[in-house]
């Protein structure tokens, strides 16, 4: 049986999952590849150009730093992630630095208390871990969480994008395996423009899904690297 998007036992491996990484317990070591200790260059400029407003939600936010950065600006921001541990890491940046970010543990496919709170959404590689049914349940959850009106930008690794980052870690890690050749018939998540138009269809307004780069570390040397990516700007109805 399918389990349902959101469902308790799915809710709980995928913390074990994350957990266990920010914990250093997995192939990357101390450092997960998308935790690269700076905000995501995409975000910076969408600050500058005027697109944050209000209060932010920064879904997925992992240790913080997109969520530290716009709480240094001034913005009242918001930090919701699945991880115990990378949310005790993100409160102690918060305290060392003297910011008034929250962070708090929650599934993001359920939102549940966070009624109507947002009046911007970030979202730095969380949408493209969801497939179809969870990534159109995490769309609706956001959609709860947020004012009408509200704007969700969502930064996600494209296809090709992971594929780059997976070639580059697979060389400096023994055990990542290299990406697999192209094959339609593959069962693994497909991270296209349609993929985010399709999850984004119900509640909200598509504004715009234009190519971008995501900014990732090999945890081994640190080296930063920057791989194509989707931005897209979804209003909610």
């Amino acid at each position: 049986m399918t389990e349902p998007a959101g469902a308790p036992d799915a809710a709980a491996a995928m913390t074990e999952v994350f957990d266990a990484v920010y914990r250093g317990e997995s192939p990357f070591g101390k450092r997960p590849p998308w935790d690269i200790g700076a905000p995501q260059p995409a975000y910076v400029a969408l600050e500058k150009a005027g697109l944050i407003q209000g209060a932010v939600l920064d879904a997925g936010c992992g240790t913080g730093e997109d969520a530290l950065h716009l709480a240094g600006l001034g913005y009242a921001v918001t930090g919701l992630d699945l991880s115990p541990t990378a949310i005790s890491v993100a409160r102690d940046k918060a305290d060392a630095r003297g910011l008034g970010a929250v962070f708090e543990v929650a599934d993001a496919l359920d939102l549940t208390g966070w009624e109507e709170r947002f009046d911007t959404v970030i979202d730095s590689g969380l949408a493209h871990t969801f497939e179809g049914d969870r990534l159109r349940a995490y769309a609706t959850a956001l959609h709860r969480a947020c004012r009408p009106g509200a704007v969700a930008h969502i930064l996600s690794i494209s296809d090709r994008g992971s594929a780059e980052m997976q070639a580059r870690l697979a060389e400096a890690i023994d055990e990542i395996p290299a990406p697999l050749p192209d094959d339609d018939e593959s069962p693994t998540l497909k991270r296209s423009a349609d993929h985010l138009r399709d999850g984004f269809a119900e509640g909200w307004t598509i504004e715009s899904i234009d190519e971008s780069l995501m900014r990732g570390v090999i945890p081994t040397t640190s080296e930063l690297l920057d791989v194509h990516a989707w931005l897209g700007r979804f209003r909610r109805d």
